[in-house]
């Protein structure tokens, strides 16, 4: 009698465990469930995001670019003509070309001046490290049109470095190839870009686990070789998106051109 009992008592505990396990797993099918239908509206809204503010409107500038121009009226009448002309026409074409060498230059030495101050601010410093990065971001508080008026103050013939420059005795008469020149406005386009370089910069540099650093200290490799083999590499993505962040705006701006080339 008690090895009958014992064995319905094992045959009882089994099942509630078959029972357990069992409402175990379905609550983690429920919680997939839940888990994958957050994933797809959060799929949809980014896809909502991207047609609304990226798709739609390059498509409507590119259906533009097919239309007949007349004046001023953009007629409902398909062409090519429009691309035909920018290739035919060698002005159009060599700014173009010049375009994308300034935004190239400007992208390279945003990064080149980016990187030393990011990399300073986000693995060196540790008290002030948040202050340091907020003022670096600063100027994005500003508006666009400001800064640009500003820098032309600071530029111009009266501006700041030039009577830098007079009343230290470095020069007689204020120099003219600050302002209205390319030169001025390579130095515009780095000062706007630094800041969209330094965001992503920083945070791939945060997030270098110091444990790496160490082991590769450990193992008797130089400061330049860590820095060359462990934290470049690890900050690419950084670089790049800083980068292309930097690219774009160069390539796509007009106004700084027009007010200070």
């Amino acid at each position: 009698r008690l090895k009958m009992i014992e064995s319905k008592v094992k045959e009882k505990l089994k099942e509630e465990k078959v029972k357990k396990t069992t409402a175990e797993a379905d609550v983690l099918k429920r919680k997939r469930k839940t888990l994958s239908n957050s994933q797809i509206l959060m799929m949809l809204l980014i896809s909502v995001w991207l047609l609304t503010v990226v798709i739609i409107p390059v498509a409507t500038m590119l259906n533009m670019s097919f239309k007949q121009v007349e004046g001023f009226v953009l007629k409902d009448v398909f062409t090519v003509n429009n691309y035909l002309k920018f290739f035919k026409v060698e002005m159009y074409w060599r700014l173009f070309l010049k375009s994308f060498r300034m935004a190239f230059i400007v992208s390279i030495v945003a990064i080149i001046i980016s990187y030393p101050l990011t990399y300073f601010v986000a693995r060196r410093m540790k008290k002030f490290k948040n202050i340091l990065f907020m003022l670096i971001i600063v100027p994005l508080w500003v508006s666009y049109l400001i800064r640009i008026i500003a820098l032309r103050s600071i530029l111009g013939n009266r501006g700041f470095l030039n009577v830098f420059l007079m009343q230290v005795g470095i020069i007689k008469e204020p120099l003219e190839i600050f302002l209205y020149n390319q030169f001025a406005v390579i130095i515009t386009l780095i000062y706007i870009a630094i800041p969209f370089v330094s965001i992503p910069l920083y945070t791939a540099l945060e997030k270098i686990p110091d444990a790496l650093i160490s082991a590769s200290r450990d193992l008797g490799a130089s400061g330049a070789r860590t820095f060359i083999h462990v934290i470049l590499p690890l900050s690419r993505p950084g670089l790049v998106t800083g980068f292309m962040l930097s690219f774009i705006i160069a390539l796509g701006d007009y106004i700084i051109p027009k007010e200070l080339g």
